[in-house]
């Protein structure tokens, strides 16, 4: 029996939320080498998992994209933590606890758009909506996504200039 859309979002989100657990536990660790304590190689490895939330596209890519992204974030914050500027944010279980608790309304639109890297049209297919109204609801994850992830993101805009 194939899965309902639902179930596909639903398994699709949990995956997503596995990976997004195993890069704050990788790049931890890999900042545990680089840095003397491990509350700093935490406090980095909070804000690099935040940095790449808020900007959810860079999940439907693997390889150089991925690990490229994690590099130009982690670089920075270990060079502020190298010269005791690095800002305090949440801990891992706050950003995680608010990851989980992302509303259904836009856990279809993450997915389609961000994870799968469909279109307007692919998300409008699977809330059921016109093309218009997705758009709105791909516009309010983003939105939604940027200010969930606030409290792990250091104040100052991330290597691109961007939150």
């Amino acid at each position: 029996m194939p899965d309902t859309v639902e179930a596909q979002v639903a398994r699709e989100f949990a995956e997503w939320l596995d990976r997004v657990r195993v890069t704050f536990e990788a790049v931890r660790y890999t900042c545990a080498h680089r840095l003397a304590e491990p509350a700093l190689a935490e406090q980095v490895s909070v804000q690099v998992v935040a940095g790449m939330v808020a900007r959810p596209a860079v999940f439907r890519y693997f390889g150089l994209p991925y690990s490229g992204r994690i590099a130009r974030l982690a670089e920075a914050r270990i060079a502020e933590a190298d010269a005791g500027e690095l800002a305090a944010v949440c801990g891992w279980e706050e950003l995680r606890d608010l990851l989980v608790a992302l509303p259904l309304e836009h856990r279809d639109a993450l997915v389609v758009m961000c994870l799968r890297g469909g279109d307007v049209e692919d998300l409008a297919a699977v809330i059921g909506c016109d093309e218009p109204t997705a758009e709105l609801r791909h516009e309010a994850m983003l939105t939604y996504v940027g200010e969930l992830v606030r409290p792990g993101l250091a104040p100052a805009p991330d290597p691109d200039g961007r939150r």
